[in-house]
């Protein structure tokens, strides 16, 4: 089977999912089409065919995917062979990658390679600030290469098994209990409002934030041009003491391919 382009379809709150799925993309040398899927209106760019390699990338969030990626996915329907990305901050991808899976086969694609990248974690972003590094991303295009590879050589009609880790039923997620808040320096410009992943910022008013729809995705904080909007210190550094004893950001990178 012929594979004609590459369709990279990513939620990425800081940009380092998006890095790693670039690299991915790359490794195919390939046309690729980009669907940065995390804004809440964002709407889904042109349906895949037979003919279409898709990257899915997501942060795991707690060890799992994000809730949103289900309702983006939900606005088309998949077809052909799919990399599964999981990017994680140093701790442990638990089941985000089986959880990305499960959609991607409801949606209708065909997993036939995935991998976990260590990334700088979102919120202690001291933890594993140098990843993903050249050699992480290069590893990506290895992937993507490969991922390239598989599915021109799959037969008509041929169903690939690809085994990956994680438990069915997912691990329960009970979101984050810091949420990014804006300071004095906000013009209230709306960026944040724009990019926010499930509307928790008021267009009318982008001082504010509800906290119940809030998901600490942090792209309210990476794209506010005056550095107006930021996690208290307090969550910061209690996230960073959590952490410290069960993080390695020298964690290898791990990548499947279906056989």
């Amino acid at each position: 089977m012929k594979i004609e382009q590459v369709q990279m379809i990513c939620f990425s709150g800081t940009g380092t999912t998006r890095a790693v799925a670039q690299a991915v993309a790359q490794g195919t040398g390939l046309p690729v089409k980009e669907w940065d899927c995390l804004p809440q209106r964002a709407n889904a760019p042109f349906q895949p065919d037979e003919h279409t390699l898709t990257i899915l990338a997501v942060p795991s969030f707690g060890g799992r995917a994000p809730a949103p990626m289900a309702q983006r996915l939900e606005q088309m329907k998949g077809c052909g062979p799919v990399v599964l990305l999981s990017v994680y901050g140093a701790r442990a991808s638990e089941d985000t990658l089986v959880e990305l899976y499960d959609l991607a086969e409801k949606t209708g694609y065909q997993p036939i390679a995935a991998g976990e990248f260590v990334a700088r974690h979102s919120i202690a972003t001291r933890i594993a600030a140098h990843r993903p590094s050249e050699d992480d991303l290069a590893q990506a295009r290895e992937l993507g290469k490969q991922a390239l590879e598989l599915a021109e050589g799959l037969a008509p009609g041929a169903r690939p098994v690809l085994e990956i880790p994680g438990n069915r039923p997912y691990k329960k997620f009970g979101g984050s209990a810091a949420h990014p808040l804006a300071s004095d320096a906000c013009v209230e410009c709306g960026r944040c409002a724009d990019q926010c992943a499930v509307g928790a910022i008021p267009a009318e008013n982008p001082r504010e934030t509800d906290h119940t729809v809030c998901i600490t995705c942090m792209r309210c904080v990476v794209v506010c041009p005056m550095q107006a909007r930021s996690l208290p210190a307090a969550a910061q550094a209690a996230t960073l003491e959590k952490l410290s004893k069960i993080f390695d950001e020298n964690r290898a990178n791990q990548t499947w391919l279906a056989r």
